[in-house]
This record gives C-alpha cells, sequence and structure tokens, in this order.
C-alpha cells in the first residue's frame, strides 16, 4: 500500500436503531487501538448502517471484530455522493434552546458568555443573559453570532 493511499467511505450495517451504539464502541476501540480511522458517521435518515471513513476495508474489518449489533461482513465500499445528500449542515438556531451556555463570536460584544434565555426562530434571534455582567442583562443577537458552549439546562428557573 502506498502512502498516498487516499480515504474512502465504508458502509456498515448493523442492527436498526443501534447505529449510535455502534459508533460509540467501534470510536472507543479506534481510539484505545490509534487505528487510522478519519471519521466515523451515523446519519439518522439512513437506518441500519454507520459509515466508516479509511484508507482501506481490512482496516475497517478489523475493527469491527467482535462488535455487536453488526451484522454483515465485509463491509461496502460506497461513493461519497450516494450519502451526501444527507449531509446537511444544520442552522445554529435549530441546535439553540434555552439554557444553553453560549460565547458571543461577533461584533462589539465578542468572546462575552452568557446564557439563553429565549430563542426566537422566526426572527433567528436569541436573547442571552450576559453572565459577567454586575446585573441582569439580556441582549438579543442573531443566532449565527453565537457559538454553544454548553447546553446545560440546571439552575434555569
Amino acid at each position: 500500500m502506498s502512502s498516498t493511499e487516499r480515504y474512502r467511505l465504508f458502509a456498515v450495517k448493523t442492527t436498526v436503531g443501534q447505529e449510535r451504539n455502534v459508533a460509540r464502541m467501534l470510536e472507543s476501540r479506534v481510539r484505545s487501538e490509534n487505528a487510522d480511522i478519519a471519521s466515523i458517521l451515523t446519519l439518522p435518515d439512513i437506518k441500519g448502517y454507520i459509515f466508516v471513513e479509511a484508507k482501506n476495508k481490512e482496516i475497517v474489518n478489523v475493527l469491527i471484530q467482535g462488535i455487536r449489533h453488526i451484522k454483515s461482513r465485509p463491509v461496502m465500499p460506497i461513493d461519497i455522493k450516494e450519502v451526501s445528500n444527507h449531509l446537511i449542515e444544520k442552522p445554529m438556531i435549530d441546535m439553540l434552546s434555552e439554557g444553553n451556555v453560549v460565547e458571543i463570536t461577533a461584533g462589539p460584544l465578542k468572546g462575552i458568555t452568557g446564557k439563553v434565555i429565549r430563542v426566537d426562530r422566526a426572527k433567528k434571534e436569541v436573547t442571552v443573559e450576559l453572565s459577567e455582567a454586575a446585573f441582569p442583562l439580556p441582549i438579543s443577537v442573531s443566532a449565527d453570532q453565537v457559538r454553544i458552549l454548553s447546553s446545560q439546562k440546571r439552575g434555569a428557573s
């Protein structure tokens, strides 16, 4: 094998509903064995399969040995074009919810953190209560100008 070999996408058949569990088990095995895997994908629209990006299918076959809920071997190489329509970037507004801790990434308040107290999906705005202010100071910013730091909802009243 040459060192310039490109990564390819391989489909691994799993038990329907166990895709995330298989991906987590595979991820822990990749980390412990320091395997040459570029990515592991689970796609909510495609049931019963996970996708592993590796240089060759032998690497994937060795890694999936003994993992529960994997249905068949050998793995199937697929073209990225077959799953590319399922790879859609979600807008930030869809990932935000009340109680999230966010950092403002643009504008005069760049770098300041706060807690989301309201999400206005129609206007694509979030109201953030700044954590560094001396008193509760809610401000509204565009959802595209925040980055989620944590999604803990503890302490929300």
